[in-house]
């Protein structure tokens, strides 16, 4: 059926144990037209465990209960209407993050959004600080990770400070 190649869309490691970040796994669609869908291989190097995941026919999915900072192998195969499947593609290693990196954007009057991806359900810290040089970090709020895992929190007086740096915790 033709061979597959895994890629990630993610970010930086975080130094935190526990559920992550939703992670999205994508790879390029199968050239044989028998094809009729995907499904995606993963576990911990080293176990003995392999969970199967469907992804009907599309060419990514998403998945929301890795365990932050374990070593996880993830392979792809196609299946045709026999669910007959492809041998799996090359091997992607990955080390899921408890968080994703912060993403900025301006908004009106100066104010700025901030959205990041944690595990579903977690309570994270947002901090700022005018400062890195010594940073005096102070608390902006503590937002709820949604049933996706997205955390999206405006800072409306990002525009008054010449400087904001921003950073979230885990507690």
């Amino acid at each position: 059926m033709g061979s597959l190649v895994l890629a990630t869309q993610s970010t930086r490691v975080e130094a935190a144990t526990g559920l992550a970040s939703p992670c999205t796994l994508a790879w390029n669609q199968c050239p044989n037209s028998t094809a009729s869908g995907y499904a995606l291989y993963y576990g911990i190097v080293g176990s003995t465990t392999t969970n199967r995941l469907d992804a009907g026919n599309t060419n990514q999915i998403t998945i929301k209960n890795l365990q932050a900072t374990s070593n996880y192998f993830f392979t792809v195969v196609a299946y045709n209407s026999s669910s007959i499947e492809s041998p799996r593609s090359s091997v992607m290693n990955y080390t899921p993050q408890a968080l994703s990196a912060l993403k900025l954007t301006g908004l009106a009057g100066g104010a700025a959004s901030l959205h990041f991806l944690a595990a579903t359900g977690a309570v994270c810290q947002v901090e700022y600080t005018s400062t890195l040089n010594p940073p005096q970090w102070q608390t902006l709020c503590s937002a709820t990770a949604d049933a996706n895992g997205n955390i999206t929190i405006s800072d409306p007086l990002s525009g008054n400070h010449p400087s904001r740096f921003y950073r979230v915790t885990l507690p």
